[in-house]
């Protein structure tokens, strides 16, 4: 039951800054490192029946949901200076979110070596290949709209 709550509260988080950063632009991308974290320690510390592995899947699964959403919902014109500034906030929410997700798996006694690895690299490998393939999406999101509203 508490792992569920974490997932549900992790999820909750995640659309409230996605609907503060639609509605109150930037404020979505300024608190993605503070969401980020506090997704962290929301799957951390309440989802204690978790695997390592399934911890980090999860998490990483929310940070990538969470990177979507702002970039596709998240006011503002959508070009490569926003498209910078985004990863920059995404970059220093994943550095402690990661610090944060290291020491909760290692601390889970009862899990192998092997897996707290797997784990701990499951996170920078699944980002890294998810930024080098979808680093530009939602770039002229913006123009599109102006384009249809235009064109009506």
């Amino acid at each position: 039951m508490r792992t569920t709550l974490s997932v549900l509260l992790s999820f909750l988080i995640i659309m409230l800054n996605l609907i503060i950063g639609h509605f109150f632009a930037p404020n979505g991308i300024i608190f993605s490192p503070l969401a980020l974290i506090a997704i962290t320690f929301a799957m951390v510390l309440g989802a204690k029946s978790l695997k390592p592995i399934s911890l980090s899947a999860w998490i990483t699964a929310f940070f990538v949901l969470h990177d979507v959403g702002i970039k596709l919902y998240a006011g503002g014109k959508h070009n490569n200076l926003g498209q910078g500034i985004i990863h920059l906030f995404l970059g220093i929410g994943l550095v402690f979110a990661y610090i944060t997700l290291l020491v909760g798996i290692y601390k889970q006694k009862e899990s192998s070596l092997v897996h707290k690895v797997i784990a701990a690299l499951l996170l920078p490998v699944v980002m890294s290949i998810y930024l080098y393939f979808i680093d530009d999406l939602g770039i002229g999101r913006h123009y599109w709209y102006e384009w249809k509203r235009l064109h009506q």
